[in-house]
């Protein structure tokens, strides 16, 4: 049975004055990364979501199809985008409402392979609602081999500080 080691690869922090986090310079050290986003606002505006990008790139790469739940409703999606979209607050937009989820995202070969499919699991809640919950296979697709240096992510609100995005580096013995 193969086993697992993770490795801490770098963290950037939000500072409370925009609504953009990227994470750059990752190493090209390991088979797969899992990449772990922890974002609020305070805005009373209601649902905020965001865009993932990997290496700045806002071509047609993206492709995910995925499947939720936000109460007693199902929801789903299959898109082909300039991003990978997160919903990370899916709230009735109450005033005062804070908005907050997280979303962990797994990708395989991020070094150096064309195709690098992988998958994202993200909950949201907010003060009013239950919250929601959204499970979606992907794939980033460059036109070419391009190991994945960076991550954004760029929200519809200001992000609040101490929001982050963290990197490990996964390997298998």
């Amino acid at each position: 049975m193969a086993t697992e080691t993770y490795k801490f690869l770098g963290k950037v922090t939000a500072d409370g004055s925009s609504s953009v986090m990227t994470l750059a310079g990752i190493p090209q050290t390991h088979r797969d990364i899992e990449i772990i986003f922890q974002a609020k606002t305070n805005t009373g505006n209601g649902a905020a979501g965001a865009d993932i990008t990997l290496n700045g790139d806002t071509g047609s790469n993206y492709r995910q199809n995925g499947w939720g739940i936000n109460g007693l409703s199902q929801l789903g999606n299959a898109q082909a985008t300039t991003h990978f979209d997160i919903n990370y607050g899916s709230g009735p937009g109450n005033v005062n409402s804070q908005m907050m989820g997280w979303c962990k995202m797994y990708l395989l070969n991020y070094t150096n392979a064309v195709d690098h499919p992988g998958w994202y699991m993200n909950s949201s809640w907010d003060n009013y609602t239950t919250g929601a919950q959204w499970w979606n296979g992907v794939l980033y697709n460059p036109s070419s081999a391009a190991a994945i240096t960076s991550v954004t992510w760029t929200a519809v609100y200001t992000l609040e500080a101490n929001c982050s995005i963290a990197a490990y580096g996964i390997d298998y013995s």
